[in-house]
């Protein structure tokens, strides 16, 4: 399952209960609702992530990478 972060567009907060239930329909383990933000956090499978995008009232799908590393820095 890939973890993903959904942002909700900002003429769709008002029905944000709406776009979750959408968001699990489509097949998202809904996680965190953060209202004030207009962020939503779970998983989807791998395959399904691009179809979040399509939900009306979705502005961004983000997946959130894990292994993302920066470099070490230099010792001076």
């Amino acid at each position: 399952m890939d973890k993903v972060v959904v942002s909700v567009a900002d003429d769709s907060l008002d029905d944000l209960p709406t776009v979750v239930s959408a968001l699990r329909d489509a097949g998202m383990v809904v996680e965190d609702v953060l209202e004030t933000l207009g962020v939503v956090t779970g998983s989807v499978a791998p395959d399904v992530g691009a179809l979040l995008g399509a939900v009306p009232g979705v502005s961004r799908v983000e997946v959130d990478r894990d292994d993302v590393r920066l470099p070490p820095i230099p010792e001076a």
